[in-house]
């Protein structure tokens, strides 16, 4: 690849499992051969070497930001798997980048020399983001009506931003509260490119700082998390969003469009 592709790991909410998936689909890249690198810039909180049991790991992402460090320097490996990891910094300073760090920071990132840049971002979209020109943004989402509504809220944000989108749909235990595939994609308007079962392992391999990829291959998160992972390393073209929503809906699906209309 001439220039990394640069996916961004999105939720408008926390608690849905953006850091678990921003991990495991930058270990499944990894372990397919791909050359990759992982960005902690969750600088709300930053745990993505926590999740890879490289606590010690406290410095990164925000040095190469502020220009006080160059980013070959900075990057650290995940021994088991070879993943390169830009950590991010526990801290209770409040930070956020500015447009200038940002757009420094994204032609760095964009002259590596990886085949995958997977960058764990804030929950909610601010507009100094320093991804918003990534190549394409997964939205993780939960089946319930409020991460729903959210998750739209942030489509259209990247919409309005011209960036392309996906939703991955996690922890769904296919309960009759839950919403359904089919709602969500009539909402969204668009195919979930993922569903992640919820799975026992994944809070199991959290607990021991071993992402579920690697702590269990047949289990179903890992599969599909596998399913997913190949839909970048095949190059597949993803799927875009032209923000029109159809014909007129009734009932869950027509009242969340109307709360999130633009």
């Amino acid at each position: 690849m001439a220039t990394p592709y640069v996916v961004r790991i999105s939720s408008q909410k926390g608690g849905v499992g953006k850091t678990t998936i921003a991990v495991n689909l930058a270990i499944s890249l990894k372990l397919m051969g791909h050359r990759v690198l992982i960005i902690d810039g969750d600088y709300v909180n930053p745990v993505v070497a926590f999740h890879l049991g490289m606590q010690e790991i406290n410095k990164g992402f925000r040095s190469v930001l502020m220009g006080r460090a160059k980013m070959p320097n900075s990057v650290s490996i995940h021994a088991p798997t070879g993943l390169h990891v830009l950590g991010g910094e526990m801290t209770q300073k409040e930070f956020e980048p500015t447009a200038s760090q940002s757009r420094r920071f994204g032609s760095i990132v964009k002259s590596s020399a990886y085949d995958f840049v997977v960058v764990d971002t804030p929950p909610g979209f601010s507009q100094q983001n320093f991804f918003a020109s990534a190549n394409e943004a997964a939205i993780v989402l939960t089946p319930d009506l409020q991460a729903t509504a959210n998750a739209m809220k942030l489509s259209q944000i990247f919409d309005r931003l011209h960036l392309r989108h996906n939703i991955v749909l996690n922890r769904v235990r296919s309960r009759r509260w839950e919403l359904n595939v089919g709602e969500i994609e009539d909402t969204y308007g668009n195919k979930v490119c993922a569903i992640l079962p919820e799975d026992d392992i994944v809070p199991m391999s959290i607990a021991s700082h071993i992402p579920a990829f690697i702590y269990s291959k047949r289990c179903q998160f890992s599969r599909g998390m596998d399913r997913f992972s190949r839909m970048y390393s095949l190059r597949a073209e993803a799927r875009p969003v032209n923000g029109d929503m159809g014909s007129p809906a009734g009932g869950i699906i027509g009242w969340l469009r109307r709360i999130i209309g633009s």
